[in-house]
């Protein structure tokens, strides 16, 4: 069952608790989480079997060869056992602060008409380029867009003839990634200034990179669809857009002084903004009408970094793990570009597991630990994204 299925069952109560949690000016999250806390006995048994096995998987990981997942997982520190900012139990927003950000939200145009039809037609279980061609045939913006990406050196091989067909490119692309493309180029742009635009393309460059690393990872999960894989990690972290529309420079320079200082992402938003992005990308996913899925995996995108694989909502475990893992893949795999620091309000930010991972890796989402094969795939999927950033990453001509 896909993460897209479990919760289509909540997803009426889902809007109905978060309405009333933000009308009230309290948290909405600590509401929300009640709804799935009472599952929570109804653990997976073969979660279980995997954290009796950590033991040994943990001796089986020194012997992982370099490049792999496990000798990056190695690599990668436990998370401290004191954490300001409980997931869990969120802080309420101030209802000053609260009234600021819905004001802010709704001031924000609406996603387009035409990217709900792209995504009613990607839901469809026989969705094909044809089909999704011929909605974006009527948008001569993403036409230009996806043709453009489509003959691009990270997808266009040497000596390859140029596609001017749309189900051709789309078919080049893949259907996953071509919704990503649409997202960026319908979404509403945020930020007036050069300084706020250059911050909204680092965000959109880490999450295409969380989208494609999750979509590769979830093709051996069967718990977690490619789709879904794609369209969340792509959307994680909307709730950063927000943050850089409505907050001024100043706020921004401290916000990134503190996470460079060392402070986690949400425990620096709270206390320089009152709020978080977990919090801002609710209020936009509400406002955006995006899919009740998305809206649940933004609300609980963090708690991997912060609670046991067993404390996250049994239907959102594989989800949550993945996207944990793809932060790490991606950090490594850009990690010279953050030593160099390229000005990216949360790109020093490290995400961390609650707990040593390797058990649900293995396990759970089905990836070898000692494949150099994968590790390669994945690094070349991260290598493929950064041409269609040259402001972020600009090619030198040796």
């Amino acid at each position: 069952m896909t993460t897209t299925h479990v919760f289509a069952g909540n997803s009426d109560s889902l809007s109905r608790v978060t309405h009333s949690a933000l009308e009230a000016g309290m948290s909405w999250l600590s509401k929300l989480f009640s709804i799935f806390t009472g599952g929570q006995a109804k653990v997976n048994k073969r979660l279980n079997r995997a954290s009796k096995t950590a033991a040994h998987d943990s001796q089986a990981l020194s012997s992982c060869p370099e490049n792999t997942l496990g000798w990056l997982l190695k690599q990668n520190p436990d998370i401290t056992s004191y954490m300001a900012y409980d997931v869990s139990k969120p802080h309420s927003i101030h209802p000053g602060v609260l009234g600021r950000l819905r004001t802010s939200i709704h001031e924000i145009p609406p996603m387009p008409e035409s990217w709900r039809q792209i995504q009613r037609a990607l839901q469809q279980p026989d969705a094909s380029a044809s089909d999704l061609g011929a909605v974006v045939a009527n948008d001569p913006v993403l036409t230009a867009r996806i043709l453009t990406t489509c003959n691009s050196s990270a997808y266009a091989t040497a000596g390859s003839s140029e596609i001017n067909n749309i189900p051709l490119a789309i078919a080049r692309l893949g259907l996953d990634e071509t919704s990503n493309i649409i997202f960026q180029t319908l979404a509403p742009k945020l930020g007036e200034s050069p300084e706020k635009r250059l911050q909204a393309r680092h965000i959109w460059m880490h999450s295409q990179t969380i989208s494609t690393l999750m979509r590769l990872l979830s093709e051996s999960c069967t718990q977690v669809s490619r789709n879904d894989a794609s369209l969340t990690g792509m959307l994680h972290d909307i709730g950063k857009l927000v943050i850089l529309h409505i907050e001024d420079q100043q706020k921004l320079a401290d916000l990134k002084a503190s996470i460079d200082g060392g402070l986690s992402t949400l425990e620096a938003e709270y206390h320089h903004l009152g709020y978080t992005h977990i919090d801002s990308g609710m209020m936009l996913a509400l406002h955006w009408q995006l899919p009740k899925y998305v809206q649940h995996f933004i609300s609980f995108h963090h708690h991997a970094a912060h609670l046991p694989a067993k404390q996250i909502p049994s239907h959102l475990q594989h989800a949550m793990m993945m996207l944990n893992l793809a932060h790490i893949i991606a950090r490594h795999s850009l990690s010279i570009d953050v030593e160099n620091g390229n000005g990216a309000i949360w790109q020093s930010y490290q995400r961390q597991f609650a707990e040593r991972p390797e058990p649900f890796v293995k396990l759970e989402l089905s990836l070898p630990l000692d494949s150099q094969t994968l590790y390669q795939q994945l690094q070349l999927q991260v290598e493929r994204i950064k041409p269609q950033f040259p402001d972020l990453y600009p090619t030198t001509n040796e």
